[in-house]
């Protein structure tokens, strides 16, 4: 089949997307042939041999093709813009050269919530081990170099979550799942954890309920309190998300008397900033308020970025709630200055958005229409960069296709 000449969009390649593409095609156990076949039957025309082109890095596929191959991959057409983003991230690769230096430089950038290095370190990390595994031609260390992919693989996936990366991360935590054996069970049940978190984050928190639920209970079972802990965090986050207060409460005490015993300081701050947000959801403003502030003050001491900026977001929403809008905006002014940087990877776009959805709603409830569209700008700015879905995410997506309908009826 003749494939004609290639359109201006198709000709820079990506050796990352190429990448993907293949690990997708092979992950269904496709050949070229049968990409193709899949390809005219969707109503779409990729030949073999362009779809080689792809996966080598020598061409970039036009919108249309690329639709047609996330249905065949059953991908979002998001996570193909996600892997050529990715490419940008090169620059930040970390000196080290061992597995066990790599990850120690990721779970380091991690916790300083620096998650575009923490990618490329556990990136590195990985590829350290797949060629270790390459060069065991006598297959006498294959357990080790497993462990070490999925210990890589999973390092990745939280980065890629922490990034807003969604669709993505879940493909490397069952990437996990197809190592088999060779994943340790700390590491099985955290990329199981960590899968739940992904189908919370897409907004399927019935899902993930269920799966943190069997997550808690394999994890007791095995003795990990670590596990448990986060098992019960990420319960307390579906139970928030849900508007069970209550129930958020609870977990996340729970995971704090744990966090507490396994010596995770981020882990029991986290859980401080989060019990204080669920007093302040169920209007109890001063003891929950009280809370923040403490782990604020710990959180700024360690230098934990992310966890700074997420505390004044959810002081923010109190003084929201109690309708204290100067407050709220000088609590956003901050949020913004932490979560906002020159360097787009080290941005919060989740965090960025919740600012201004705030905003937009102050500004319509002090009838201050400049300031609401100038907010709803930024809305429609960073929804575009958010695949993520928290409950600001589906108001504001709620009133877009409400003023898309009314526009539809009066036009």
């Amino acid at each position: 089949m003749a494939t004609g000449p290639m359109s201006s969009s198709e000709l820079k390649g990506s050796a990352r997307l190429g990448t993907y593409l293949k690990q997708l095609r092979t992950g269904y156990g496709f050949s070229l042939r049968k990409v193709e076949e899949k390809a005219r039957l969707a109503g779409g025309e990729i030949d073999n041999s362009q779809l080689s082109r792809y996966e080598k890095g020598r061409c970039y596929p036009s919108f249309d093709k690329l639709r047609v191959l996330a249905g065949i991959f059953n991908v979002s057409i998001q996570s193909f813009s996600d892997i050529v983003d990715l490419e940008e991230y090169e620059q930040l690769r970390p000196d080290a050269e061992s597995f066990a230096d790599l990850m120690v430089v990721g779970n380091d950038e991690a916790a300083l919530g620096n998650y575009a290095r923490a990618y490329a370190a556990f990136q590195k990390g990985v590829e350290v081990a797949e060629a270790g595994l390459e060069m065991d031609v006598a297959h006498e260390q294959v357990g080790l170099h497993s462990t070490r992919i999925a210990r890589g693989r999973y390092g990745l996936a939280r980065a890629l979550l922490k990034l807003g990366k969604i669709s993505l991360a879940e493909s490397e935590l069952r990437n996990i799942l197809k190592i088999g054996d060779g994943v340790e069970s700390e590491i099985l049940i955290k990329t199981l954890l960590q899968l739940a978190n992904a189908h919370a984050e897409l907004g399927d928190r019935f899902l993930a309920r269920l799966e943190a639920e069997k997550c808690l209970l394999v994890a007791r079972e095995a003795g990990d309190d670590h596990s448990v802990a986060y098992s019960l965090h990420s319960l307390g986050r579906i139970a928030y998300e849900d508007n069970d207060f209550q129930g958020s409460l609870s977990y996340f005490r729970d995971s704090l008397i744990l966090y507490d015993e396994v010596n995770d300081t981020s882990g029991s701050l986290m859980m401080k900033v989060l019990i204080g947000a669920s007093h302040t959801a169920l209007g109890r403003f001063k003891v929950g308020g009280k809370l923040i502030q403490e782990a604020l003050r710990s959180a700024r001491q360690a230098g934990l970025r992310r966890l700074c900026a997420l505390a004044l977001s959810k002081l923010m929403e109190a003084e929201f709630a109690q309708k204290n809008y100067q407050r709220a905006k000088a609590y956003i002014r901050e949020v913004d200055a932490l979560a906002g940087s020159e360097v787009e990877e080290d941005r919060y776009i989740d965090l960025l958005f919740n600012s201004a959805f705030y905003l937009w709603q102050i500004a319509r409830g002090e009838g201050n229409p400049i300031q609401e569209k100038i907010a709803f700008g930024r809305l429609k700015y960073l929804r575009s960069s958010l695949e993520r879905t928290t409950p600001e995410v589906e108001r504001f997506d709620a009133h877009i296709g409400q003023r898309k309908t009314y526009e539809n009826l009066v036009s």
